[in-house]
């Protein structure tokens, strides 16, 4: 049969659809391309007897840590392998890549070689819904095979135009503009709280659900929204405030955010 291959972080829908599908399932450890590679070595004897499909699954920016794919690593090894691999570029989309058009098409890579790419309406474009994007016999098949979105109510009129606009606004110099200043806000905030500006999504590590939790009420009452991640949405021991950025946001609010968090970051990590 087939064999689907995730990384431990996806996103929790991602998991749930690899289940649904009846494939047999592989994750491997965050970001480790060699253990994907092993996995694609067992896969590939396991589907050539079989006469079965391998599918990669991993997103190009993760919700959690806000941390990137090595998709050039991953790219390489599906083709090597001869495998299809699925990108979720949820939270790429909008803010990374030429015209805000994601992970792949920053390095180039949207010229086919993702087999699968998709995302979400939900985030940058401000809506609901999401998109995949992918050659028109797989499109096909899934809209003629796939029970979930068989039996899904499809969008209103109101939603697809609206997702339209949002589109146009993302690709064209206003969308532009957004993405700068969010860029400039994303740097500094980084800069402040020792971490890597790779997304909009920005984690400051406490450990202790505790102090984490605590630190997130404290933040509240200064009228900064961010929330307290614990367990098991992130592993034991990792709780954090999950900083998240908008362009919306002023340099104001930016030179506000990071004094206020500046007393949190002096915590371990640790339960």
């Amino acid at each position: 049969g087939d064999v689907i291959i995730l990384d431990k972080l996806c996103h929790a829908s991602l998991i749930d659809g690899a289940r649904l599908s009846g494939a047999t399932l592989r994750v491997f450890p965050h970001n480790d391309i060699g253990k994907l590679e092993s996995h694609l070595q067992w896969a590939e004897k396991e589907v050539a007897s079989a006469n079965g499909r391998i599918l990669v699954v991993t997103e190009s920016v993760f919700s959690m840590d806000g941390d990137r794919a090595p998709l050039a690593e991953i790219v390489a090894l599906k083709e090597r392998h001869g495998a299809w691999l699925l990108l979720d570029e949820a939270h790429a989309f909008g803010v990374i890549g030429p015209q805000g058009s994601g992970l792949a098409a920053e390095l180039g890579w949207d010229d086919g070689r993702i087999d699968l790419q998709m995302g979400t309406f939900s985030k940058a474009a401000g809506l609901s819904g999401g998109y995949l994007c992918a050659r028109r016999a797989v499109t096909d098949l899934l809209i003629n095979r796939a029970r979930s979105f068989i039996y899904s109510t499809a969008p209103t009129p109101a939603l697809a135009v609206a997702a339209m606009e949002s589109i146009a606004l993302i690709s064209g110099e206003e969308g532009e503009r957004r993405r700068e200043r969010l860029w400039q806000s994303v740097r500094l905030v980084a800069e402040a709280i020792g971490v890597t500006a790779g997304s909009a999504i920005l984690p400051i590590i406490l450990g202790s659900n505790e102090a984490t939790l605590e630190a997130s009420e404290a933040l509240k009452e200064n009228g900064f929204l961010i929330p307290a991640i614990r367990y098991p949405t992130v592993p034991k021991g990792q709780a954090r405030l999950r900083v998240t950025l908008s362009a919306a946001h002023q340099a104001e609010d930016v030179a506000c955010l990071t004094e206020a968090v500046r007393p949190f970051l002096t915590g371990s990590p640790g339960e």
